[in-house]
């Protein structure tokens, strides 16, 4: 019954959850394809839909 109260840890080579690698990479690949959706759009709208 303790173990299911325990909070899970979290993975062993990762720090805090505040800051990390793959938090940082999926931001930058979020705004990666953002920025290319917002520019196909404003280059030929009709062609982004």
């Amino acid at each position: 019954m303790r173990d299911t109260l325990d909070r899970p840890l979290a993975e062993p080579g990762e720090g805090p959850a505040r800051f990390n690698r793959r938090r940082l990479v999926r931001w930058i690949a979020v705004l990666t394809v953002g920025t290319v959706v917002v520019l196909a759009i404003w280059q030929e709208p009709l062609y982004a839909l």
